[in-house]
């Protein structure tokens, strides 16, 4: 991009040695003497670090800057590739989606204010998922920036430093009613088995989903007494804490505990929880992916679901995974589960704070961080984007790297519906990713409003017997026939329904575009003019001397 600009600017510098009046009028038709629109064109006064000092003090802004590194490397790629305002900055969807892209990644964390709302990443500014950790002030001069100058990425960096160290500040929090309820104080230096009953106690408040602002002492021993009981995957999380224990406290088990040493080992247990949890969720895939009703589909017909798995006891109702998008109906008499879409379902999530969810993480994740980083855009061409999804598909399973021609037919009809390119943000990209890698990347839904999923509705007998039975006829219909790999047909599911994560942003990032082709025509015009007088020019003046001699 610095090279093009470059390349533009010499051609025009060189025009206007030719026609200085020429350039000054095309400066003033094409816009060239400001580059904002509306009150993104001011700049902000002091560096976002400058106003964390004056609110918070000068510690929180040193502790902000330790960490800003890793967090600006992070958010880089995704940043990169989203539509920016004529500072460089990213406005309040886009930041939204940044944000919640780099905790689902970071740590499996779904949180609470970041993820869209049904499919829309514009309903709601970012800032508000910070709730009442950060001081209103602080906040407030957040949302300004944010609203009126956007965020470039070292300042969206600030931000999700602060936002991570708000949501880690539960944990203090949490551990005081563990003391309170184990009858310690703050204090108190502990051995390692008492230190690692304060920390069981924790850990069983922590996953059986009691927030810490609702958290009674009461509840902290009742909860460590039925951990055993409630939570399958106990055995499993003590291994990975006494994993953490082991790597990161010096001279285990002699070490000796304070408030603070129990507090970190609990941080990181929160970190790494998410890790854990996938183990799980890569089990669940698997056995879903071995009833596939088509190898390569990404579905199970509902009654396989709720009827042939042997590892997991499959319970929600037909309304329930309807409400949360994992129902493909495009044949009514025959629903299908949409593999990818169950394993991101709230189910399959467990809600120990009040700030985040942890639920499976998102495989589409990490193919879209290479897509990004490749073409560094909000939109790209369709074969630029073909052959980076064929490499991807390549590496996860040569034999299917290929892209079948439907896949690039749908790829084409999306960019039609831009006018040629195929903006990488939105619901029609994500849709087609589903395509490539329906064990992957989830179906998007479209965004609209849904009841509360907080409550799993089991499926009743009757409504398993139903779609069992459904099965089992089609079986005999079809000779229980096996189905082989067959070649990628798209699901009857795919709609030309657009949703773009930033929808005002890419019209500016379109026109803009528009904009940057028409100085390359003028440019290029205007240098071979220029070209051409000077030459003919020197060659005038060089005649008209040799005359006078």
């Amino acid at each position: 991009m610095k090279n093009f600009v470059a390349q533009v600017l010499s051609l025009l510098m060189l025009a206007c040695l030719a026609w200085p009046g020429s350039c000054r009028r095309l400066k003033d038709k094409v816009g060239l003497r400001g580059t904002g629109q509306g009150s993104v064109n001011a700049m902000p006064h002091k560096s976002i670090l400058e106003e964390l000092e004056q609110e918070l003090g000068l510690e929180h802004r040193l502790a902000t800057e330790e960490r800003l590194h890793e967090f600006e490397e992070e958010l880089m790629a995704t940043f990169k590739a989203l539509p920016k305002n004529n500072r460089g900055a990213v406005e309040a969807p886009s930041a939204r989606y940044a944000l919640h892209r780099l905790f689902v990644q970071r740590y499996g964390w779904q949180v609470k204010g970041l993820e869209s709302e049904g499919g829309a990443w514009d309903l709601d500014s970012p800032i508000k998922a910070m709730g009442d950790r950060v001081p209103w002030s602080m906040r407030d001069l957040f949302e300004h920036r944010l609203g009126n100058f956007g965020l470039t990425l070292h300042e969206l960096a600030v931000v999700a430093v602060i936002m991570d160290r708000m949501i880690h500040t539960d944990v203090p929090a949490r551990l005081k009613i563990v003391y309170e309820a184990h009858g310690r104080k703050e204090t108190d230096i502990l051995d390692w088995q008492q230190a690692n009953e304060l920390m069981r106690s924790y850990m069983s408040s922590f996953l059986l989903g009691s927030h810490t602002d609702r958290l009674s002492t009461i509840e902290v021993v009742l909860n460590a007494k039925s951990f055993d009981r409630r939570f399958p995957r106990a055995e499993g999380v003590e291994v990975l804490l006494l994993d953490i224990v082991k790597n990161s406290v010096p001279d285990y088990p002699s070490h000796k505990f304070n408030f603070d040493s129990i507090s970190s080992v609990m941080t990181r247990f929160g970190e790494h929880l998410g890790s854990f949890e996938d183990k799980e969720c890569q089990v669940m895939k698997n056995a879903l992916v071995k009833m596939e009703h088509r190898a390569g589909s990404g579905r199970v017909r509902l009654g396989d679901f709720y009827d042939k798995s042997q590892l997991f006891h499959f319970r929600e109702s037909s309304e329930y995974l309807r409400e949360a998008g994992v129902l493909d109906e495009s044949d009514p008499e025959d629903p299908k589960v949409i593999i990818s879409n169950y394993l991101a379902s709230p189910s399959n999530c467990v809600s120990p704070s009040g700030y985040y969810d942890i639920c499976c993480f998102d495989e589409c994740e990490e193919l879209m961080d290479k897509i990004e980083a490749k073409i560094e855009a909000p939109m790209g061409t369709p074969e630029v984007l073909a052959s980076i999804v064929t490499s991807l598909r390549y590496a996860a399973q040569p034999s299917s790297a290929t892209l079948p021609a439907e896949l690039m037919n749908l790829l084409h009809d999306v960019a039609s519906h831009h006018g040629g390119m195929v903006p990488i943000h939105g619901r029609l990209f994500w849709q087609w990713m589903h395509q490539a890698f329906p064990h992957k990347c989830t179906h998007p839904s479209l965004a609209r409003s849904r009841r509360s999923l907080d409550f799993v509705e089991d499926v009743s007998h009757a409504e398993k017997s139903k779609f069992v039975d459904i099965v089992r006829m089609q079986e005999l219909v079809q000779g229980n026939e096996t189905h082989t790999e067959e070649e990628h047909i798209p699901s009857s599911v795919w709609t030309m329904e657009e949703q773009l994560v930033d929808e005002k942003a890419y019209k500016s990032h379109t026109k803009s575009r528009g904009m940057r082709d028409l100085l390359i025509i003028v440019a290029i015009g205007f240098s071979a003019m220029a070209t051409t007088k000077l030459l003919f020019g020197y060659g005038d003046r060089r005649l008209k001397t040799v005359k006078a001699l």
